[in-house]
């Protein structure tokens, strides 16, 4: 298992966003980590989005998208754990500051915050190091609606 501290460090990479570039620089790194720390990091991104995974944050609307009345539009599941994506990526602070505060999520829910390239980083380094298929199932479901103690009252998944 990756400790956190290497965890944000190889975040750290992406250089607070996780667009194309930056997620491709840091697949390149895990390329030439072991085996082992591909999985790692994979499934601590897991946990990280995990517990993000939490009513009070996806209830956000969007920033600066509305319809047609002015309205806040709210947030889509994918759009929620891309929005999620894009706290991870913007390191350890962001991160604990979102954990502390569901406010400072708000940001986070704006278009060049989404951070859906994260989410392929270990699976492009692990066929890069190995020249196999991706086919390892993270500990965490990190979709949304999964964390039962992010979203009290719901059924669990």
């Amino acid at each position: 298992m990756v400790e956190w501290d290497e965890f944000w460090d190889l975040v750290d990479l992406l250089g607070g966003r996780a667009d194309d570039d930056a997620c491709e620089r840091l697949t390149e790194v895990l390329a030439t980590r072991s085996k082992s720390t591909i999985i790692g990091f994979a499934d601590r991104l897991a946990e990280a989005l995990y517990r993000l995974d939490r009513a009070d944050l996806a209830a956000l609307p969007y920033i600066d998208v509305t319809d047609r009345q002015g309205v806040p539009v709210p947030m889509s599941s994918d759009g929620f754990l891309y929005a999620r994506c894009g706290v991870v990526a913007a390191g350890r602070e962001a991160y604990a500051h979102v954990l502390a505060d569901s406010s400072a999520f708000c940001p986070y829910t704006a278009a060049e915050f989404d951070g859906e390239a994260l989410l392929y980083v270990a699976e492009d380094a692990w066929e890069d190091l190995t020249g196999r298929p991706w086919e390892h199932e993270e500990p965490f479901d990190y979709e949304t609606g999964s964390n039962p103690d992010g979203w009290p009252g719901l059924p669990p998944r």
